[in-house]
């Protein structure tokens, strides 16, 4: 009986988070493309930012509330759950075309971010100079996509909504981001319960159950663009995202408190995800795509390192 609160706990802490994020991510586009905002940076920067608010939430959350290892898990996991789950279930439905944008610049980025987030946890700790740095980091890809964007990096925009107002629309986006502050609390509580119930690490939990969780809006995001005949718009979103999760949520991590880093996920988990990130850019540039057998590759990837995460959990 004592796992049953936690884990409703966490239920309704992902059904709010998902929520909100979407809530937040609409209305923030709706008051952007009404004040004349260009859809790039609405894509880029506001799309980009809604679909990594759960990671950032919840690490910051985490971080806050002394779950260093959650934080770290989560936004290693969740990098590591976008590349080999998200991008192998939509290329084994659908090969990915990948633009040129991405391929030249995109992928290369992603790589080299996730080298220096490595680089900075390397002594064992994301200080608040570590995060200051992550940051600074943050703005200027954000400033480099802004002024030498292609329109290959551009993402669907949600329709106009004239039924409402910008004020509407601006007291929906302050809802959701209380929602998601309260939803993350809920999460982060129920992940360390369970966490402790079981007899596993913070950094375990946050690999595994939350970083699947909060990577539900990349892969929601994906399978809609596979199933609307658009599968070139998955990669890019996904490389985006990763960007985003290796920079603003570690950076977030370690700017709200300094956050110590496991040994474990310097040597088991950060070299997954730099693995991946290599394996992405070869696939990509073999046929310009990511056809089904990458996809199933990834998969399989992704399964066994489940599993051997599990197994270390029971044992």
């Amino acid at each position: 009986m004592f796992i049953l609160l936690p884990s409703l706990t966490v239920l309704v802490g992902f059904g709010l988070l998902m929520w909100s994020a979407d809530k937040l991510v609409f209305n923030a586009s709706q008051i952007a493309t009404k004040s004349g905002i260009s859809p790039f940076i609405i894509g880029v920067i506001i799309i980009g930012f809604g679909t990594s608010a759960p990671e950032m939430f919840v690490s910051a959350m985490a971080a806050l509330e002394g779950n260093g290892n959650l934080a770290v898990g989560n936004a290693i996991g969740s990098n590591i759950t976008n590349i080999a789950l998200v991008i192998g279930v939509s290329a084994l439905l659908m090969p990915l075309a990948v633009k040129n944008a991405v391929l030249k610049h995109s992928l290369p980025r992603m790589l080299v971010v996730t080298s220096l987030a490595w680089l900075l946890a390397s002594d064992g700790w994301l200080s608040f100079l570590d995060g200051v740095i992550l940051m600074i980091c943050l703005v200027g890809y954000l400033t480099l996509v802004s002024r030498f964007h292609d329109p290959d990096m551009e993402s669907e925009i949600p329709e106009v909504d004239e039924t409402h107002s910008i004020m509407i629309e601006f007291l929906w986006c302050v809802i959701a981001i209380i929602l998601l502050i309260g939803s993350s609390r809920l999460l982060v509580w129920g992940a360390v319960e369970i966490a402790h119930f079981l007899g596993v690490s913070d950094l375990i939990i946050g690999l595994t159950v939350i970083a699947l969780g909060t990577s539900l809006p990349e892969l929601a995001a994906c399978l809609a663009g596979v199933r609307s005949n658009s599968p070139d718009l998955v990669l890019g979103n996904i490389v985006g995202s990763n960007i985003f999760n290796a920079l603003a949520v570690l950076g977030i991590a370690a700017l709200v408190s300094q956050t110590e880093v496991n040994g474990e996920a310097l040597t088991r988990d950060f070299p997954v995800v730099f693995i991946l990130s290599i394996l992405l850019i070869v696939f990509s540039y073999t046929g310009r795509r990511v056809c089904r057998t990458e996809g199933a590759v990834l998969l399989i990837i992704y399964f066994a390192y489940m599993a051997y995460l599990v197994r270390l959990a029971v044992i």
